[in-house]
């Protein structure tokens, strides 16, 4: 009996333990709602923990919170410009004339939350961006933009093109100028932009807004100019007229005839050219029909205009074969081309082998590389009847005929047979006379003159005549 009253009891402890358990789980439960409930009432109005909105924690905040944590935020925004040469401006949130405007995206962002999911959602991390909520005076932003120091004249350098640079003989090619100056509407369309995205550094020259020179020291076309100066700076030409006269066409000559075509390409002025022929070599070295000065075998220092002995260069074909060889790049010793030639280049052009003839002692002497060959008498032309011998003058040889027959019958009335024939002036020469002459020399030409010839002795002639040679000059005075 005892043991069955003591089964019943503890069968009774045993089921009121188990009703308290289950009221104490009930509690809980209904606890454990109530606080789920109210969490989700709370996140009905708040953002869940480890949420972040434009890099800003917003766990636990409201809407308005958040809206108020922004408006701040735009208060003190500050812009930063980088510009070249490391140099770094800012603009605030005052200089944009900007304000905060609640575009509804932050309440959007609140109601998307589903709050009953407000356990799971604070056990993640969410991270939203939302624009900028502001609005920006366009006009006064650009009143602030003009002020920047990167649009101040004063600080502003230019962009310059690579270019060829020819000073002298000297020649390079100058390097670009990048500088600094900013294409203007670029610039501000892109800081307006910046400025109301609420991005807070903007790099000008990432962003394409300098003015960059067109053409770089690299460009193909410079390089190809630099190439063509080369060859033809690079040329020099050395024309020597003996007796420490030496004309040289080196690089800074050549600048100054240089032309570019529309392409840029460098060539030679041809004109410029023949004008440097013409005024430094033809002017300064030409003697042909000139003024020179003779000492005669007496001693005698005379001054002979005219004739036609000497050097005249021949400038069209001088100004090609120099082109020519600058255009080559060439290196070299040249001689001008002539148009007559002298026998001797330096400064007395007659040399040392010549005939000297003097009308007023009617002797004639004809020196042979400095030596005496020939001293002689002689009958020059009759004055007297309008036939006097050419005087005054430097003349060529102009022939060396052996034998030969002077004048014609029909023509001049006489037709006379010589051995050494030697004209030196149109029909006037030199010429052996013993066929009709015994007598040279004394005042014979004032009576008996020649038609202009100089009368000589055979012998006389024929030294003379084997002396010579075609452009030996002449020395006529009286």
């Amino acid at each position: 009996m005892q043991t069955e009253v003591k089964e019943v009891r503890e069968e009774a402890a045993k089921s009121h333990t188990g009703l308290i358990v289950v009221l104490i789980i009930a509690i809980l439960l209904v606890i454990g709602a109530f606080g789920y409930l109210m969490g989700a009432r709370y996140y009905a109005t708040h953002f869940p923990r480890n949420t972040t909105i434009n890099g800003m924690d917003v766990s636990n905040k409201t809407a308005d919170n958040v809206k108020l944590a922004l408006n701040n935020s735009v208060q003190t925004y500050v812009l930063t410009i980088q510009e070249r040469d490391g140099i770094t401006e800012t603009m605030t949130a005052s200089d944009a004339g900007m304000t905060y405007q609640d575009n509804g995206e932050v309440d959007a962002l609140l109601n998307d939350y589903n709050p009953y999911t407000w356990l799971f959602d604070c056990l993640s991390e969410d991270s939203y961006t939302v624009s900028f909520p502001v609005q920006i005076d366009e006009d006064t932003a650009r009143d602030s933009i003009a002020l920047l120091n990167c649009f101040n004249p004063a600080l502003v350098t230019s962009p310059e093109n690579a270019c060829l640079v020819v000073d002298g003989g000297d020649y390079y090619i100058k390097d670009e100028v990048y500088g600094n100056q900013l294409d203007e509407d670029r610039t501000v369309a892109l800081l307006l932009k910046v400025l109301a995205s609420g991005q807070t550094s903007v790099n000008l020259d990432t962003e394409g807004c300098y003015i960059d020179p067109t053409v770089t020291s690299g460009d193909e076309t410079l390089q190809a100019q630099m190439a063509q100066l080369d060859v033809l700076l690079g040329a020099e030409v050395t024309f020597d007229f003996e007796d420490d006269r030496v004309e040289v066409v080196n690089a800074e000559v050549i600048a100054t005839w240089l032309v570019q075509d529309e392409e840029g390409n460098y060539s030679l002025d041809g004109d410029l050219v023949y004008d440097w022929v013409k005024t430094q070599l033809a002017y300064q070295y030409d003697t042909f029909g000139l003024t020179h000065t003779f000492t005669t075998t007496g001693g005698d220092t005379i001054t002979l205009t005219g004739g036609d002995y000497g050097w005249c260069i021949a400038r069209q074909d001088t100004t090609d074969k120099l082109i020519a060889a600058v255009e080559n790049g060439e290196v070299t010793d040249m001689d001008p081309e002539y148009q007559y030639s002298a026998k001797f280049r330096g400064v007395n052009d007659i040399g040392d082998t010549y005939v000297e003839i003097s009308i007023s002692q009617q002797k004639v002497w004809c020196y042979k590389d400095g030596a005496l060959v020939v001293e002689t008498d002689c009958v020059t032309g009759n004055p007297n009847k309008g036939n006097g011998t050419p005087s005054g003058s430097v003349w060529a040889i102009d022939a060396k005929k052996s034998p030969a027959v002077l004048g014609t019958l029909d023509t001049m009335g006489y037709a006379s047979p010589v051995s050494y024939w030697m004209p030196f002036t149109g029909n006037v020469g030199l010429h052996d006379a013993d066929g009709w002459r015994t007598k040279y020399g004394d005042e014979i030409y004032l009576t008996n003159g020649s038609h202009g010839c100089v009368n000589l002795p055979y012998s006389a002639a024929k030294l003379i005549y084997n002396a010579v040679e075609i452009g030996t000059a002449v020395v006529v005075y009286n």
